[in-house]
């Protein structure tokens, strides 16, 4: 065991006996293991890493010997806010100032370290959040210090601090003494008063890059004397989420695992479904497989897995297969190991963009009812039931996207039913001639009569307009298949939004039949994405055309008025006399 990574502990026994028979009472000492983010707690400026604009800020003021009075660390867990509260505890008060940063060798430093000096008092807001602790501090904090140049007050998570502890604490940072140093850490800068945060000099540690914890990480395993291999390295960094305390947490579990720590003892430690995993349920989600990802789902709930977990990971996939999707270089973006990116592509590549908002929605709404549900598992796979059987989604997204389907279901419809073929018309007879008597011997023959009401005028029909060229001209174009799988090779993601479309050809252009309004827009007005398709159906078919979109035929029907119908059904008069 290495020096500093021990504690004593002991047990009491008393097996032996003296030589008045009496038992002999003795301590047998044994060691507990210390863990991990306290061994490699930075002890100087130097050892923290990713903060870096901060630390030359305060080694700067250490220099000129110019600290402030109240300073407030901002940032998420596990970034080196207490961590640097400490060292800048020790820098205002070290005896041997090592080029801005504390010497950790003098009575100073090391009284720090151990908790032994008084001077230095650490406060946890969350359980001290009373108005009588800060009242306490304040009577306190009129004391010179004891031993060291300036009293420091580390108040960490100071937003659990009541209004009234507020209100008490304004007073003396108002004006605070000479000898007293403020030093306040939180994790949620807006629960805290900003009157408070104008007294104080404000510091923002930004979340650690996963590549600065993984190089720190194999450092940490070269010296504790166990291997971690570069990959594993890197997935703690990513689950960290910028926290190195985290991180060393997390490492510290794998390696209690005998032999190396690979990328299955690290998922395994952590809880993950694992990369493969996640592509195979996917995979079935989109195959609309629903036995088969039920299957799948249940062996992973049967290994441990939360299904909260379970619904996280699954969304951050689907992150990943979006950014995948629409970036050319998303490697910088991507929330998974280089090795896995060409696998989110090639999956990414056979699903349309708005399948994938539409599914990151439904996880995220999943999640959010998970955590207020009691049948966490029940609320996990309805949301995966219904992205596998898209007939009973529910929701605005999901409405119009059935409305969509059905469209193009509806064309395609109208397409695959056979036309009739055209029977010759009757001929038609030419009417009878009518005999119209001359002017005068009809007034003559006819008694008068009054006169009748002028006829209701009848609305012509609307005969069907002539077929366009485009619509009686046009074929399936057959080599469609292969254009897509041609396009997939040089843009990948055009290919994926063409897939499951039909083109057709009138003799001078490709027509595409698309049923996305967003894509039919991008195909009429988006220069590249014409100019890409272009180029596979020049590279397929060995000649130039042109492309459009496909409008299929629309059978219109003669308007039929109902007082036309109305009229029509009224017996007609005959031989209707008037007496007087």
């Amino acid at each position: 065991m290495k020096q500093g990574r021990l504690w004593a502990a002991g047990h009491l026994h008393s097996r032996m006996r003296g030589h008045l028979g009496r038992p002999v009472v003795f301590w047998e000492v044994y060691f507990l293991r210390q863990a991990l983010y306290r061994l490699y707690r930075p002890r100087t400026f130097d050892e923290v890493v990713g903060q870096d604009p901060i630390i030359t800020v305060l080694r700067n003021e250490m220099r000129q010997q110019r600290p402030s009075h109240a300073y407030l660390f901002v940032g998420s867990r596990g970034t080196g806010k207490t961590t640097c509260a400490k060292l800048l505890a020790k820098a205002v008060n070290c005896l041997n100032l090592q080029d801005g940063s504390p010497c950790g060798e003098c009575a100073i430093c090391r009284g720090i370290d151990d908790g032994s000096l008084l001077d230095v008092v650490e406060i946890d807001a969350a359980s001290n959040n009373g108005v009588d602790s800060i009242r306490d501090l304040r009577s306190e904090a009129v004391f010179t210090p004891a031993i060291a140049r300036y009293r420091v007050y580390i108040i960490d998570e100071v937003h659990m601090l009541s209004a009234s502890a507020f209100n008490a604490l304004l007073k003396i940072l108002e004006e605070p003494p000479e000898h007293v140093i403020f030093i306040l850490a939180t994790t949620e800068i807006q629960k805290v008063l900003p009157t408070i945060i104008s007294r104080c000099q404000r510091f923002d540690f930004q979340r650690i890059d996963s590549d600065v914890i993984a190089a720190r990480l194999l450092d940490v395993a070269s010296r504790e004397g166990f291997v971690l291999e570069n990959e594993a390295a890197q997935l703690i960094g990513r689950l960290s989420d910028g926290g190195m305390r985290d991180a060393l947490s997390l490492l510290d579990v794998c390696a209690a695992n005998e032999g190396t720590v690979t990328v299955e003892t690290v998922a395994a430690a952590a809880g993950l479904a694992g990369s493969g995993h996640l592509l195979d349920l996917t995979g079935k989600i989109l195959a609309g497989d629903t036995q088969g990802m039920l299957t799948l789902l249940a062996s992973l709930i049967q290994k441990g897995m939360e299904p909260q977990r379970i619904a996280a990971q699954l969304a951050g996939h689907y992150r990943n297969l979006m950014l995948a999707k629409t970036l050319e270089q998303p490697q910088k973006l991507l929330d998974c190991l280089p090795t896995e990116i060409d696998a989110l592509r090639e999956q990414a590549s056979g699903i349309a963009l708005p399948d994938l908002l539409q599914s990151i929605t439904a996880l995220q709404d999943a999640i959010s009812r998970m955590s207020r549900s009691t049948a966490r598992r029940a609320e996990l796979e309805l949301a995966l039931v219904s992205l596998c059987e898209p007939s009973v989604r529910t929701g605005y997204q999901a409405l119009l996207t059935r409305i969509e389907r059905l469209e193009a279901a509806l064309r395609r419809g109208a397409e695959a039913v056979p036309q009739r073929a055209e029977e010759p018309a009757a001929p038609v007879s030419p009417p009878a001639p009518i005999y119209s008597p001359p002017p005068e011997e009809a007034r003559l023959s006819e008694p008068a009569a009054p006169e009748a009401p002028s006829p209701v005028p009848v609305r012509q029909t609307a005969r069907p307009a002539p077929a366009t060229l485009e619509q009686q001209e046009t074929q399936p174009f057959r080599p469609w298949p292969q254009v897509i799988d041609q396009l997939s090779g040089f843009n990948s993601s055009i290919a994926g939004m063409l897939r499951g479309t039909k083109a057709y050809f009138d003799g001078r252009r490709i027509l595409i039949d698309v049923s996305n309004p967003a894509v039919l827009e991008m195909l009429k007005s988006n220069d590249y994405t014409r100019r890409q398709i272009k180029q596979a159906i020049s590279e397929v078919v060995g000649q130039n055309y042109g492309i459009g979109p496909y409008r299929p035929p629309v059978e219109q029907q003669e308007d039929t008025d109902p007082l036309e119908q109305l009229i029509a059904s009224l017996p007609k008069a005959e031989n209707i006399t008037i007496e007087q």
